[in-house]
């Protein structure tokens, strides 16, 4: 799998559709990045036949019933297995679009250019597509991976704030597992990610892909090492569920797990309490954490319950145990969780 990056340029695109003698693409996008860019990409695309599919925009759309649409519209063009599928957008286009493309008649080719920094960081390496179900994120899908992946930070440059702060949950996340330096860069920068500076953006993105991608490769099904990429998902994937995916985004969804599971790690002695106080600090700078009730807090550990990594009745848990190092967790008492919900530490 081929990645390339660069800013204001998807010239390396246009070299690739060449290459491979492409001569029909079918592009799925949102209606955001349909409006802002489409006539951006399509000049690097050149004579090229293209369809376009609009989904509609937001978390709340990777459903069945939308991906079933998807697939009415290429049965309805004859799309054949020569076609290649475009996923041009952020995570929830390109979870769609890749699952799309592992399932319709039995796999096409497919790219991504991801517009989001979460997109660019993350859910575009992993090759993991899928849809929620029944208030469950991701609990259908696939392991299917990208031909290539063009990135321009140039898109990143129309991200609202939240967008930016949903990508800085990946990265700060990936400092805090593989590369406390990354951490510390991030955490130095952050008013220039926010002013969205695109050297600041093309270094963050470039560490955090050399991250995701060495895991990935040496982990591409998710059966061990890859598991130390969801420090934070396991906390942050419940109380996103329990909004109902409307309240709080991905990358927010981890920024609160991480503060809370750090909390954990910390009442567990597997981190320092400096390590705990530095790391809470520069989080809930961004985002501020959530006491629960009780019932609430029952309801979330429903959730965790049903999480995907979990093995038997165990909810797996993530945990810092040093700088830039984590751990796998399969026992930890109930206790802890609901005392670290309740929120009293904060």
């Amino acid at each position: 799998m081929d990645i390339y990056m660069d800013k204001y340029n998807l010239s390396k695109l246009n070299e690739y559709l060449i290459k491979t003698s492409i001569d029909r693409l079918y592009i799925i996008t949102d209606e955001v990045v349909n409006r802002l860019y489409m006539d951006y990409l399509k000049s690097f695309i050149g004579d090229i036949d293209q369809y376009v599919y609009i989904l509609p925009s937001g978390e709340e759309n990777k459903t069945i019933d939308n991906i079933l649409s998807i697939y009415d519209d290429l049965i309805e063009k004859n799309i054949d297995r020569k076609t290649l599928i475009v996923s041009f957008g952020g995570g929830v286009v390109g979870d769609v679009a890749g699952f799309v493309a592992s399932t319709y008649k039995r796999g096409l080719n497919y790219i991504q250019i991801p517009t989001t920094l979460l997109a660019q960081v993350d859910s575009s390496i992993g090759g993991k597509t899928g849809f929620d179900y029944k208030g469950f994120k991701n609990i259908i899908g696939s392991f299917y991976f990208p031909e290539a992946i063009f990135i321009d930070v140039s898109f990143l440059k129309s991200l609202p704030y939240r967008e930016v702060v949903c990508g800085l949950g990946e990265v700060l996340k990936y400092g805090l597992i593989a590369d406390y330096s990354l951490f510390q860069f991030t955490k130095d920068n952050l008013k220039y990610i926010y002013n969205k500076d695109l050297d600041i953006l093309m270094s963050i993105v470039d560490r955090s892909i050399a991250i995701k991608q060495d895991i990935v490769t040496k982990d591409r099904y998710d059966r061990g090492l890859r598991n130390i990429l969801n420090l934070g998902h396991t906390i942050g994937h419940s109380i996103e569920a329990y909004y109902n995916f409307s309240k709080y985004n991905h990358g927010e969804g981890v920024i609160l797990g991480m503060m809370y599971e750090f909390y954990m790690a910390w009442e567990l002695d597997l981190i320092d309490r400096n390590y705990f106080k530095e790391v809470y600090n520069i989080l809930s700078s961004i985002l501020y954490p959530i006491s629960f009730k009780q019932k609430e807090i029952e309801d979330l550990i429903h959730i965790m319950k049903n999480d995907k990594k979990n093995i038997g009745d165990s909810i797996v848990f993530v945990l810092p145990v040093d700088r830039g190092k984590v751990d796998v967790f399969y026992h930890v008492e109930e206790d802890l969780i609901i005392k670290t919900l309740k929120g009293d530490w904060f």
